[in-house]
Formats: C-alpha cells, structure tokens, sequence
C-alpha cells in the first residue's frame, strides 16, 4: 500500500478511495480513540464517523480526534466530496449519506419516526460503492442502530466490524451485528485497522453463496472434529463455529470451503488447528475487577465466615481456558481466610474441554500483560517474577485441581458452595445452555453462589436462583432440592478416550472401577436390556399372543404368529384387527371371564378355517398375568390339536360351555348398550353446556379484543416514549463522556499553572469585587498558611501581613480606581513585591469583574525542586 494520497473515482473500483463507517453511540469516545491511535497516517483511507448527538450539544469531538490524530478531521456538509486521509464527523439533527462519493445531508423529519437511526441511513448509502474499497465498523452503544445497515452492506459483499463484545462498554449494538450473523469480525478497536489494511490490500474471501451448502460442509466439519477430538460443537451456535471456520478457511488462502474441507480430511494437524482456534478463550486476571468486588463482598466472604474447619469450600470453574479466572477465585478465597476464618480451608476445580489450555494453567506461569488489571500488592504477594514471566505462588497452587472436563456432556462436580461460569453460556444454543444451568444448580448445596457473565442470563431457571448483584448477574440457589432435570442429559460422545487426569500436585487418585466395570455398567442401559429380554421370549416362550384387558394385541411369540395378520393393518393393533376371525368368539369370551372371575384360566376348543376349505382344531387358554382385580395383561395360549383334524372332529365338545359362553356376551352386549344410551344423555347434555359456553367465550372474546387493542395502542405510545428517552439517554452518556475528558484537561491545565508559577516563585491571590477572597494559587497557600476554608473571607480576616504596605488598602484602591498598585518591601528576609490589578470585565462597559494580586519573589529558593517533584 502506497504511503503518499492518490486521487481515486468510484466509477474505477480499483481506484475508489477505500472508505471506512464507523459507528458509535453510548460508550464510543474510547473505542474510538483506540481505533484511531492504530489507523495509519498516510494509507489514502478516508473515514466517516456516525454518533447519537444531542441536537442542544455543542460536541467536542472534533477537538478530541485533532489533538489524537495525524489526519485531517471535519465535519461533513452537503456537497462535500470524500478525500483521502481525512476523518468525517455527523453533524447533530442531520441524516448523511454518500452519493458517489459526495455528501447529501437532510435535517431530521417528523416522519421519520424515533428513535432516528443514522447509522443505518448512512451505511444503506453504501451498498452501491465497491465492496472491496468499503468496510463498515459497529462499536460501543445501547440499541440496534446499524443492524439493518449492516444487513444491506453484507448482502452486497461489503465487510463488516463488530466491537467485541467483552471490550465494548455498551454491547448492545455490537451484539446485535453478532446475533444477526452479519459479523465478518469480531475485534477490539485497537485490532481492526491491520486487518482493515489486509483486506483493502488483499481482498475479501467471498463467503459461500449457497447457505445449505455451506451447512453441510460445516456440519462434515464438525463430524471431523468429533471424531479427531471427542468434542461435539453441536451445541455451540452454528454461527460461530461457522465464523472461526471459516477464518481458518481465509488463513489458509482457500476460497471456497470445501477447499478447506478437502485439507481438513488429509491433514489430521488441520484439523488441531481448527480445534485450537475454536476453543482458544480469552481471559486474564481480574476481569471486570468491580465484578470480583461485588462476588468478593456479596458471596465469598458470606461463606468464609459461616464454614467452619471440617467442611472445606468447594468451587468450580468450567470453561476456565488457561486458568486466570480460576486462580483470581483462589485469591480472593485466600484473602478472605485470612481475614475473617483462618482455621477455614478451600479447595478450586478447575475444568475445561481444552486439554493445552488445561496443561497450560496446571503451570501457573503466566506473563505481564494478563496481570495487568491485577492489584500490584496481590501480584507481589501470589507470584515469583521470574525475568519477563510471573509464576504462581505453590502455596497457592496446591489448592487448586485442573481437570479435563466437557461441561456440556460430563457429569456435574457435586457439594458446591460457587459455580463460576462468565462468557460461556453466550455461545451455546437455548438448551444446552438450560441443560448446563442445570447441572450447576443441581451441584450446588443450599444457598450456593452461581457467577455469570454480564451478558449471560439464567433465563428458565429463574424460579430456582435468588438474584444477588442483577449488573454483574450473581445469583444465589433459593433451595436445597437437587432439581436435576434428567432429559437434559445427553450421551457422551464415543471416541479417543480422553486423558482426565488431574493436573495438579497432588497424587494422583486412583479410579475406583476399572475400564471393564465401566463398560459393563454403559451396558446396563434399556435398550439392550429389551433386546436381551425379546431373546429370551423368542427362545422359551410358548405359541402365544400377549394382550390387554381392553382387547389391544402388544406382542406374540412362537408359533402364534400364524394366527396373526398386520399387512392390511399397520396401526391398529386389535384383536379384531390382526388376530385370525375363528379365534375372536373364544377370545373376547376369556376377557369377558378374566373381568369377573380373573383367578380361574379360561380354556376352549376352537376350529380354525383355513384357506383351500382346510381347518384344524386348536385349544385356546387365556389367563391373567397379575393378580389385580381386573387385570391389566392378558395371555392367550394356542395349542394345535395333534392328530387328523377328522378325528378330532369327531371327538365331543362342550355343548355347556358353549351356552355359558353365550350368556356372557349377551350380558356384556346389554352393558355396553346401556352404557352407550348414558353416554349419548350425557354428551347431548355437555354439547348443550358447550354451546351456551360458547356463546359466552364469544362475547368475553369480544370484549377482550376492544381491550387488546386499547392496550396496544396504549404499548405504542409507550414503546415510542421509550425510545425517546433510549435516545436522550445515548446522548447524555456521550455528553457525559465529553465533559469527563474536559475535567481532565482543566485539572491538567490547572496542575500545570502551578507547577509554571512555583518556578517562577509567583504567587496570586484573586478577588471579588467585592474585595473576597475567590482563589489563592498553591504557593500563596503555603506561605501564608491559608486554608481551602479561607475563600470567600476578606483580606482583613485571613491573608498576610506586610510592614511595608497594607494589602487590604492596596486591593480596595485598585477596586475602586480599576488601576493597577505596586509596594515593595521584605518579608521573611526576601525582598516582596505586591502588585494589584483589576480584573478587565469581558464586555464592553461591563461590572468590575474584581482583582489579582502578584506576589514576586514569594518562594524561597530551596523550595523550587520540591515544586518541581
């Protein structure tokens, strides 16, 4: 990339000026500020920023970027053509868009709608500039402005920034960009101009055009994933592990991903790569230090105080990547012992999927820049500086055990008194992310301590957790029941086994069960115990048919399989339906019978018809299989009759029986119709409830819909009000920003101010008109011994005492005249000289605006590098 400005035209795409959106609301002036300071010079890029401003505020942001960057900064106006090298402020009240490369700006209108959305207006108006000259950043801010903008600029191949969402301050926005799958990347500020620079040098993979295509290879992705590394990322949003894939994809140089697929299958070390990248966390010591504030103050030192020596703290760290987390717990731990239970003792697990993660926290050696947000009297305290690299106190290490541990499919660690699980939860889908919420509570003891991260809720499971900090989303188990909702669990992945070890210093235990116990208990599952069972049914069981009391065939075995018939009925399994008709009398007779008198077997003799006029006897037995009273199963045994079916025609059958068996149905037959006549009553009576029901729901319907419209008309307006004070509060946060970072300049400039008159051993004093003391500089302060209590007293009260003048004389005739006075004399030893002017008013023919006094010579000399110091 040429380091001097070259003139480019949109109508040649490879000669547009590479142009950068950038927007921000809440929160932006930082990430702004950081982006900036990594942006080059002198690379030809032209950059337009798009904030929330307050159409009553004069911004500063202009000033702030000038005195930041080595780049042209101005506000754009309706005309402006786009020039290289320069930064492009909004102006307030004001819509902008690109129109070849020129600015068209439009003040806010009625019929625009609130809350106004700049950033998407701007950004739509890029979607006809190159692709490959245009990149779109989301930074820091509440709402969703850009989401859309976004959108637009993606689908034409344009690339688009988010803030990360752990850096941003306000992540709304940013997170917005995420969840809508527009993201090209997710940085911090700081990071996004190299790679900015990369992609208008190289170009931008083009992502895959066909989205189910592009699904299946990631699905073929993971599969190869699962099978190299145990790990199963189905539960992982799919736009994520889409997102790092195909980053690999890009590093690789590969366009298209099954190009990447194709690598992925030969080369396993590929693969450990793409592993690597998806896991990798980031993390340090004492992230988001107010959130270990609040988790110090609002749960730790609760359970330090209320254990005692025999019941040591238990905590667990999932997801805990290279161990930060987990040793930042083990300290505030520590220092909690110490202070308030000394006798108490604590034991930290720590877990993730990610095995040189794990090895590489079991270290504890760590270098400076994770330690940065840490107190530097801990540091000193926990960790050996050795040259560039800190190493964890051993003390300290043997309290913690770092284990591999798959989370989402492993079994939770039980007898918890904190759970703490940040910035995890946010990349699994819905119920993965119910199961592991489950797991926790589940592990937890009574009144336990959950910590989430700040973007992290626990949605379904708010019922069972007391919310104690709602910022930093600390939660406290409202009850002792274990609550373990088993449909949550999944099978564990088969594969390579998995080296879970314990990573710590301690000796190893050693398993209780071994591997063939194990594979024996995984045996013990209802599925094979089924199979054993029909096995056992196939090989013993006599020619039978199993039924209910109610005439539903569930199962036959042996030779009765002849006697059943599914093919012209699949779903209705009846003895009706799929039973032989010869045996239908008999069978429904030895129900009936088993209804009545269920202790005594029913037997029959039946001829069974054949096709081709061919029979054959069969003798049916039909008993209960429970003792309840009717029971519930039913078994019918078949046992054809040996011999010639003609001679056993001619053997006598039980005429009685027969009549009997008649009796019986025709009792059942007048049950049934009696029982049909009360429930044809009963079902003209509930029709008739159900129409006069009917009537009413309707009228209640009625009624309830004119309220539901009065309601939403009611949520309209409210949801319009809401997003009027959204939009006023953005502003209040950016004017807020602003003012902060003019304090500092005042207090800069003020300390400065002190530090020039020191060295000059100058001393003011400034006054009303009225003769008040309104401000004495550091140096008057020190000398004449006045206090911050002293302002607003006259110079007859406090001040100093000169034999050579009287200063109260001196200040009231330079008031009253508007001249200046001069007395010298000696003070102290030193020569002093006083000198009193009148204070100019700022507009013409103005009050007296009061006076200074100049006190020359006032330090002595051995004072002077003190001052400096």
């Amino acid at each position: 990339m040429n380091d001097k400005p070259e003139t480019f035209s949109n109508k040649n795409p490879e000669r547009a000026i590479p142009l950068i959106a950038l927007g921000a609301s809440a929160g932006g002036l930082k990430p702004l500020e950081a982006f900036f300071s990594k942006a080059p010079a002198a690379a030809g890029w032209s950059y337009v920023v798009i904030q929330h401003l307050s159409p009553d505020y004069r911004s500063i942001m202009k000033s702030i970027l000038e005195r930041q960057v080595h780049l042209s900064v101005r506000h754009a106006e309706d005309g402006l053509k786009i020039e290289p090298n320069t930064v492009y402020l909004n102006n307030p009240s004001e819509f902008i868009r690109l129109e070849d490369d020129v600015f068209r700006a439009r003040a806010y209108d009625e019929a625009d709608g609130l809350p106004h959305l700049p950033i998407d207006y701007f950004f739509n108006s890029l979607v006809s500039r190159a692709a490959d000259r245009t990149v779109a950043v989301v930074l820091s801010g509440s709402g969703f402005d850009g989401t859309r903008g976004a959108g637009a600029i993606h689908a034409s191949g344009g690339t688009i920034f988010a803030q990360s969402l752990d850096d941003a301050e306000f992540t709304s926005m940013p997170k917005s960009i995420v969840k809508s799958g527009f993201a090209d990347r997710i940085l911090t500020p700081s990071e996004m101009p190299e790679i900015i620079g990369e992609i208008f040098q190289n170009g931008k993979v083009p992502q895959t055009k066909d989205n189910a295509a592009a699904s299946r290879m990631s699905q073929e992705i993971q599969d190869l994933l699962k099978q190299q590394t145990n790990v199963d990322f189905s539960s992982y949003k799919q736009d994520l592990v889409l997102r790092r894939i195909e980053r690999r994809q890009q590093l690789h140089g590969f366009r298209q991903l099954q190009e990447y697929g194709q690598l992925l299958r030969a080369n396993p070390a590929a693969i450990d790569e793409l592993y690597q990248d998806i896991l990798i966390g980031v993390t340090q010591f004492y992230r988001n230090p107010e959130a270990i504030a609040a988790l110090r103050k609002e749960a730790i030192d609760k359970i330090v105080k209320e254990k005692d020596e025999a019941d040591p703290i238990r905590v667990w760290v999932p997801a805990c990547a290279s161990g930060e987390e987990a040793y930042t717990i083990a300290i505030e731990l520590n220092e909690s012992v110490k202070e308030h239970n000394p006798n108490c003792k604590f034991r930290v697990i720590a877990t993730d999927v990610h095995h040189r993660s794990i090895d590489r926290a079991a270290t504890g050696v760590y270098r400076e820049e994770a330690l940065e947000a840490m107190p530097a009297h801990l540091r000193n305290l926990y960790f050996d500086k050795h040259r560039d690299q800190y190493i964890i106190d051993p003390v300290l290490r043997q309290k913690l055990i770092f284990s591999v541990h798959d989370a989402l499919t492993d079994p939770p660690f039980m007898h918890l008194d904190l759970v703490s699980c940040r910035n995890f939860l946010i990349y699994l889908k819905t119920e993965p992310r119910s199961r592991i919420l489950s797991m926790f509570l589940f592990g937890l003891r009574k009144n336990g301590y959950l910590l989430l991260g700040p973007s992290e809720t626990i949605g379904s499971m708010a019922d069972d957790f007391n919310c104690v900090n709602q910022r930093w989303r600390l939660y406290q188990k409202a009850s002792d029941q274990p609550n373990l909702r088993r449909y949550h669990f999944t099978e564990r992945p088969r594969g390579p086994a998995r080296h879970d070890e314990l990573m710590s210093r301690t000796p190893r235990v050693r398993h209780s069960m071994d591997d063939r116990n194990i594979e024996s208990i995984e045996l013990r599952n209802r599925d094979m115990l089924i199979k054993s069972y029909n096995a056992l049914l196939k090989r013993y069981a006599p020619s039978s048919i199993l039924i209910t009391i109610e005439g539903r065939v569930l199962s036959w075995f042996g030779a009765a399989s002849a006697f059943i018939d599914t093919m012209n009925n699949l779903a209705d399994w009846t003895v009706e339906d799929i039973v032989h008709p010869s045996l239908h009398f008999a069978i429904n007779v030895g129900i009936e019978k088993m209804r009545r008198s269920p202790s005594e077997p029913y037997s029959r003799r039946v001829k069974i018809d054949f096709e081709l006029e061919q029979y054959q006897y069969c003798n049916i037995t039909i008993e209960p299989l429970e003792r309840t009273s009717p029971p519930r199963f039913l078994l019918v045994s078949l046992k054809l009759a040996e011999g010639d079916p003609t001679t056993a025609e001619n053997q006598p059958i039980d005429l009685g029986a027969t009549s009997e068996d008649a009796a019986l149905l025709t009792a059942r037959v007048a049950e049934l119709e009696r029982d049909l006549r009360l429930t044809e009553e009963t079902l003209q009576q509930v029709t008739e409830r159900l129409e006069a029901s009917g009537e009413e729901l309707q009228a209640s319907n009625e009624e309830l819909q004119a309220s539901n419209e009065e309601l939403q008309a009611s949520n309209e307006e409210l949801q319009s009000s809401n997003e009027e004070l959204h939009a006023v509060n953005e502003e209040l946060v950016t004017v807020s920003a602003e003012h902060e970072l003019k304090i500092e300049e005042l207090q800069d400039l003020n300390e400065n101010t002190e530090l020039v008159l020191g060295l000059l051993q100058v001393g003011l004093i400034i006054l009303s008109p009225e003769g008040r003391i309104r401000r004495f500089s550091q140096l008057v302060g020190r000398a004449f011994q006045m206090q911050q209590h002293d302002i607003n007293r006259t110079l007859e009260v406090v001040g100093p005492r000169f034999d050579f003048v009287d200063l109260k004389v001196l200040t009231d005739e330079t008031l009253k005249s508007l001249k200046s006075q001069k007395s010298c004399g000696t003070y102290a030893g030193q020569d002093l000289t006083v000198e009193a002017f009148p204070i100019p008013s700022r507009t013409a023919g103005g009050e007296n605006m009061g006076a200074v006094v100049i006190f020359h010579g006032l330090a002595p000399q051995g004072e002077t590098e003190d001052l400096v110091s």
